[in-house]
């Protein structure tokens, strides 16, 4: 029997591979349909802070990854994704050299290096991906000085928001706004955005 003539060390490294690399071809079709959930398992200690206001200035802070101003594209080598390609290529590499009879010693050495440089090569995947998403992006800071109409009506001296609807690198979309103004800007009047009120709203006046 097939399972029975395999070595120790063969049975090890393919009891790695096959569930590691069935794993890998799963979460690589969940990408590419779109459903992988941005759930990468990150273990690099990051914390998300959106929506929370942790100095006290009165405007939520945001984490690296959503704020629009920075793109958040660092080198992440320790991920889940990282990992099982890690331990898939060390698998099939230590079964593939347990098999050829090289020693204990230099398989585990071999199949481990391996293992490590696929990680690496991931993450170097994963980022360049995640560069050309982010790129793809609209950056708010664009939308300074360009012309829009007020959505929902805009209260006075930024007591509240409204929404603007301009377009912003080619791209039509609606943004939330707020106004110095001493009077409520209405439903439909046009506005420039002057600047920025926070990392996602529009400061803007009549025009």
């Amino acid at each position: 029997m097939w399972w029975q003539a395999l070595s120790l060390m063969e049975k090890i490294f393919i009891c790695i591979a096959i569930p590691s690399t069935v794993l890998l071809v799963v979460q690589f079709i969940l990408t590419l349909v779109g459903i992988d959930g941005n759930a990468d398992g990150d273990v690099d200690g990051n914390l998300d802070v959106d929506g929370v206001d942790l100095d006290g200035d009165g405007i939520p802070d945001t984490s690296p990854e959503s704020d629009p101003f920075n793109d958040g594209i660092g080198f992440r080598l320790f991920t889940l994704r990282g990992f099982i390609a890690f331990f898939a290529v060390m698998g099939w590499m230590g079964f593939v050299l347990a098999g050829a009879d090289v020693s204990i010693p230099v398989t585990c050495l071999v199949a481990f290096a391996s293992g490590v440089v696929m990680m690496v090569v991931v993450a170097l995947i994963y980022r360049f991906f995640a560069k050309l998403q982010t790129n793809g992006n609209v950056n708010i800071r664009n939308a300074v000085g360009t012309s829009g109409s007020v959505y929902l009506n805009i209260p006075p001296r930024r007591s509240g928001k409204g929404k603007v609807n301009l377009v912003v690198q080619e791209r039509f979309g609606e943004y939330d706004a707020v106004t110095d103004e001493e009077e409520a800007i209405p439903f439909g009047c046009e506005v420039v955005v002057i600047g920025l009120s926070g990392p996602d709203t529009l400061l803007v006046k009549r025009k």
